[in-house]
């Protein structure tokens, strides 16, 4: 009990000492400058699956990652990118990784907030880390959406297993959130390993991954259900950029949560080093004196 107070406490102050609600505004404005560039890059890469329903799967993902009201924004978006899919093979794919890494690089600079690092990396050697974290966590997104895509010959597969058809999609729902989450919790993870310019050996990065991805989930699935019930208000008071703002707020949590998990990583850590017993080397015997 001692320790989760102290754990409490010091993340509540290292909030306050190190600006993370500063921090995780600024991460949320990445988000917004890379959102579309990452939507170029998904879209021109599953349009060339070799699936015919790529496209749903994709959005079947993003349903369960980002709360459902700016879904219909954000398919009108991937209808006008995959139209011009065939151009984007080519230099403007690369650049378009290249603007997406902009969001991967807030994060790294976040990170590096949460963890104190004393030498920030040079700007080129940023520059490529976030780049290859980038393509990381691209590829996890696509194996998300082939998951999804999976469903249908799962689904096939069970019913030659066992006859309860109605069985599996009532699973399938659930599981489609599950395996969301887990590509969530991966991608995290990929960021909290890699991206802060400290030592890995010894640091812990699970705990707070599962909490920014459990975070993540759960603020995408309440400000579904706040949009959904009480938008009206929103919309009444702020009108036409009603929509933009509220993403803008869910941007601004989802970054926080981020922060948080590494700070709590960081934060447990931190005790685990204040309470290790201070090692006295000893000699096994004591030699006699002579002379």
């Amino acid at each position: 009990m001692k320790t989760a107070i102290a754990l409490i406490r010091q993340i509540a102050a290292d909030i306050e000492r190190k600006h993370l609600m500063l921090a995780s505004a600024g991460l949320a404005y990445y988000f917004l400058m890379s959102m579309v560039p990452v939507l170029i890059v998904l879209t021109a890469v599953v349009a060339y699956l070799p699936f015919r329903n790529g496209m749903e799967g994709m959005s079947a993902f993003i349903a369960n990652v980002l709360p459902r009201p700016v879904l219909p924004a954000l398919e009108r978006i991937l209808d006008t990118v995959s139209l011009h899919r065939t151009g984007l093979l080519s230099f403007g794919l690369v650049t378009a990784v290249w603007l997406s890494s902009k969001a991967v690089k807030g994060i790294i600079m976040g990170l590096d907030t949460v963890y104190g690092a004393q030498a920030p990396r040079r700007i080129w050697t940023n520059r490529i880390l976030a780049f290859a974290l980038t393509l990381g966590v691209g590829l996890l997104l696509v194996l998300g959406v082939l998951l999804m895509l999976s469903g249908p010959f799962l689904g096939s597969l069970f019913r030659k297993v066992a006859p309860i058809e109605s069985l599996w999609l009532k699973l399938w729902p659930y599981l489609q959130w599950a395996l969301s989450g887990l590509i969530i919790f991966s991608s995290i993870e990929l960021m909290y390993v890699f991206a802060p310019n400290v030592p890995l050996a010894g640091r812990r990065t699970i705990p707070g991954a599962l909490f920014a991805a459990a975070g993540w989930l759960v603020l995408s699935w309440g400000f579904s259900f706040y949009l959904q019930h009480y938008g009206a208000k929103l919309d009444s008071f702020y009108g036409v950029v009603a929509l933009p703002i509220a993403f803008m707020i869910w941007m601004y949590w989802s970054s926080s949560a981020i922060l948080l998990g590494a700070e709590i990583n960081s934060s447990l850590d931190s005790i685990k080093s204040r309470h290790l017993p201070q090692l006295v080397t000893r000699p096994e015997y004591d030699l006699p004196r002579t002379g």
